[in-house]
């Protein structure tokens, strides 16, 4: 191999490598894959939940929650809910409905022995927004631990001129601090790359390929 082979190979090289680089996506760190499989999060001021309690049509409906964080139930007045699970939300309705005993001393003498079941209708306090190169750009529901695979689903899936391994998530950290994760979706979707948590208020855009 003569020295000016040699000389242009190497360039060629470090042109590919050079290029490479430069489509690499560049963005903050990804945080740990835990974040949203260790929150819980309750509910909300606008979310709406069906609260029944059997055999009792006059205390079963649909409350929507204040802007307060409470509801207005019959019987019970205002009841602060905010930040609570379905769960915890029927044992707390069983419990102020019920009878008085020293076991239950917030019980309100309403009913003996109530069964209530609460279940969370609709979620309107937590949000993700999916924007750019997706079929059905918006606002969606943020469900528990949803990925970045199902909310790019829940828009419609990728348009034809979208960079998929370009997909930006921009979010608000517990610092304050504005962060965003450039993510390779393509990658993610063939198994070759882990799903990315979303959490509430994340904002995810969708680059336009070049190419």
């Amino acid at each position: 191999m003569t020295p000016q082979l040699r000389r242009l190979l190497l360039a060629a090289v470090a042109l590919a490598a050079m290029s490479s680089a430069c489509r690499r996506p560049v963005g903050s760190p990804l945080p740990p894959r835990t974040t949203c499989r260790n929150s819980v999060f309750g509910l909300g001021p606008r979310d709406v939940l069906t609260v029944t309690v059997f055999n009792e049509a006059n205390l079963t409906g649909e409350y929507r929650v204040g802007e307060d964080g409470t509801i207005t139930f019959p019987y019970l007045g205002r009841v602060r809910v905010i930040g609570m699970q379905a769960g915890d939300l029927s044992d707390l309705f069983r419990s102020r409905l019920g009878e008085r005993t020293p076991e239950n001393p917030q019980g309100g003498n309403i009913l003996r022995d109530p069964t209530v079941r609460v279940e969370v209708r609709e979620i309107n306090s937590r949000r993700i927004s999916v924007f750019g190169q997706v079929q059905h750009p918006g606002v969606f529901p943020h469900q528990q631990c949803i990925t970045l695979t199902q909310a790019i689903s829940l828009a419609g899936g990728f348009t034809a001129l979208a960079d998929k391994n370009s997909v930006r998530v921009t979010r608000i950290d517990q610092n304050g601090q504005r962060r965003t994760y450039v993510l390779r979706a393509e990658d993610i979707a063939e198994g070759r790359a882990p799903d990315f948590d979303l959490l509430p208020d994340d904002v995810i855009f969708v680059t336009e390929s070049l190419t």
